[in-house]
């Protein structure tokens, strides 16, 4: 790399943060920083280990910094191309959470990203990538700040992504994209969450399995429609046809994050859509039972002492 070239701060160095680690270090395009938390002292000292029938195997992938906080990072000196300087990109799950970025950095580009990605966490600083790898990506456009700046920020990261092997989609329309994923992750991430099986074991469990979880992609889907964005017709369908395809089942980040005690992201998932589809009057009854499930579940990891029987 050269002096010129983007600094990346990457926060989140789980199972997904790390495969995109790893692509950008594989890119040669750019210098890669971490802000890493439970994994910090391995990927400081050792690196970072993938597994990839995509990407190959690496034993030991090595980053231009790793920091224990956003405020050590900050403190080191680097100018980071991707943070509130620049640009904020966001590979998290759920809708809605550009509006709160916008409104701390009204001046800077928001650049979000739906990602299809299988990957899991082997073991303390080792990750796995397995069936597909991709993403679809675009600006979440602000109207004071010029639109060849935004553009330009997003054809630099995109730039990155496909030199690291990436199968990487560009729209125009990113929130379509994320509302068409949060049909998804509603359904799935709440029904492995509450159930702690995999898709499959929930599914054969009882003969209303499948019959819950068209009714939760059919409402996340209407309020997504009545907020004007775009659902092709068929959308639920084919997303229980690409999840029971998958005959060993699948599990979800958010019943991951419940099994090890963290936070969930309940509310950019279920709640926001719940809200949004009270807001414009659309029926959401199983997404109000699975978010009340959920969130009572996410009160109880916060609160073990007290959820005690």
């Amino acid at each position: 790399m050269t002096s010129d070239s983007p600094n990346i701060l990457l926060f989140g160095v789980g199972s997904i943060g790390s495969v995109y680690a790893a692509i950008f270090v594989l890119s040669e395009r750019c210098n890669v920083h971490l802000v890493a938390r439970s994994n910090y002292d391995v990927l400081k000292d050792r690196g970072l280990k993938l597994v990839s029938p995509k990407f190959g195997n690496h034993d030991a992938l090595q980053f231009d910094g790793v920091y224990r906080t956003c405020e050590e990072a900050a403190a080191s000196g680097t100018k980071f191309n991707y943070t509130e300087k620049t640009s904020i990109v966001l590979f998290q799950n759920g809708v809605g959470a550009e509006e709160p970025l916008h409104a701390s950095f009204p001046s800077t580009p928001i650049i979000s990203a739906c990602v299809w990605t299988g990957a899991k966490v082997l073991d303390v600083g080792e990750v796995e990538q397995f069936n597909t790898e991709g993403l679809t990506i675009g600006v979440d456009y602000a109207a004071q700040i010029d639109r060849k700046t935004q553009d330009d920020a997003l054809k630099l990261f995109v730039d990155v992504l496909k030199a690291g092997g990436s199968d990487v989609k560009v729209t125009d329309d990113i929130q379509s994209e994320r509302w068409v994923k949060v049909i998804w992750n509603a359904c799935w991430n709440a029904v492995t969450t509450a159930t702690q099986l995999r898709t499959n074991r929930f599914l054969g469990a009882s003969p209303h399995a499948l019959t819950l979880s068209r009714a939760i992609m059919a409402e996340v889907a209407a309020v997504a429609r009545a907020k004007g964005l775009t659902v092709p017709e068929g959308t639920e369908e084919g997303l229980i046809v690409k999840c029971t395809s998958v005959k060993e089942g699948l599990p979800s980040s958010m019943m991951f994050d419940y099994l090890a005690g963290r936070p969930m992201e309940v509310e950019v998932i279920l709640g926001t859509p719940l809200r949004e589809g009270l807001r414009l009057g659309v029926p959401v009854p199983s997404l109000t039972a699975m978010y009340s499930i959920v969130k009572a579940l996410d009160w109880k990891n916060a609160h073990p002492e007290e959820a005690k029987i």
